[in-house]
């Protein structure tokens, strides 16, 4: 009960923190976020965006585990404003994305998909690798649709210039990813960063 009261708590704080948003004047310049779920080619898809230009964060130990655990959201934002583009933890948390959404106007949202196989044999690699455990990959999978849903339909409606959905395994994926951001290359493949082992 008492976790379910912390959780309704920051819930609430998160909403409040959006509707504030919503009506102060924006300070922050439009950024590239990239929204895929753990083990979808985030890593992958920050150094694309490396490749393109962009100066990119990836997980930051400090933001996830001090700033975000904390509910300090003002801290995550400054920090998120250092940067062109920024993927991974936190941002990809269904509690930041709206956060984002209103914090930096006019930026463009990347989530990334990945067939259900290949991703919970990576999961399950990399959590044994990482943390010497085995995951429930049902409780895993289940966090996984539950975030695509909320990402899908929170962007359900939005332009094509806003939001793209890409698979780091499509033949042609860097191209789209080139376009969506009007940029110019002649790549065509995503590069793989980050392979787990046994992938």
């Amino acid at each position: 009960m008492k976790k379910k009261l912390i959780n309704f708590y920051i819930s609430v704080k998160h909403r409040f923190r959006i509707v504030k948003l919503t009506f102060k004047k924006p300070i922050y310049n439009s950024k590239v976020f990239c929204i895929g779920f753990n083990k979808t080619g985030t890593t992958s898809l920050g150094k694309s965006l490396e490749m393109l230009g962009y100066k990119n964060s990836s997980f930051n130990r400090v933001v996830w585990r001090k700033y975000y655990a904390n509910n300090d959201i003002n801290k995550i934002l400054d920090y998120t404003a250092k940067f062109d583009s920024v993927d991974d933890l936190p941002w990809l948390k269904e509690d930041m994305i709206p956060i984002l959404d209103k914090a930096f106007p006019n930026s463009k949202f990347i989530y990334l998909t990945r067939e259900e196989e290949p991703w919970k044999k990576s999961m399950y690699n990399w959590r044994y690798k990482t943390f010497n455990e085995y995951p429930d990959l049902e409780k895993s999978l289940k966090e996984y649709k539950h975030h695509k849903k909320f990402v899908l339909n929170y962007f359900k409606n939005r332009p094509e210039e806003d939001f793209i959905s890409l698979n780091i395994r499509d033949e042609k994926g860097f191209q789209k990813l080139a376009k969506f951001l009007d940029k110019e290359t002649k790549i065509e493949k995503f590069p793989h960063f980050n392979r787990t082992f046994n992938k």
